[in-house]
């Protein structure tokens, strides 16, 4: 089924250009990615608001991220065995149970 179309008054049918020096275009699009938004986003909040509020995200060391892509990669081993036999293996239950630690354990700020 297709996303409904959005009403004529919703639809950014109109363009507005401007010039910039190269400095401010990399200025507005590094403002933009660390807002993670797109440039046009950025621009249209900025021009309408007059702020944009950026959060701070962390990020997630690499030794972390690691370990979730290694037991990512056993959870799909178990599920892909779960749907060709139809029987629980006992890894899933134990990866799964890993993720979800680690995963409250990111969020809790530990």
């Amino acid at each position: 089924m297709a996303r409904p179309r959005k009403g004529r008054d919703d639809q950014l049918s109109e363009m507005l250009r401007c010039r910039l020096r190269p400095a401010e275009y990399l200025r507005i699009r590094q403002a933009a990615q660390q807002a993670n938004m797109s440039v046009s986003d950025y621009v249209r909040r900025m021009l309408l608001k007059g702020t944009v509020v950026v959060k701070k995200t962390r990020t997630l060391d690499p030794e972390v991220y690691d370990q979730l892509r290694r037991i990512g990669i056993n959870l799909n081993q178990a599920v892909h065995k779960l749907h060709a036999t139809g029987l629980i293996p006992p890894e899933l239950a134990r990866a799964a149970a890993v993720v979800e630690a680690i995963v409250l354990g990111i969020a809790d700020g530990a």
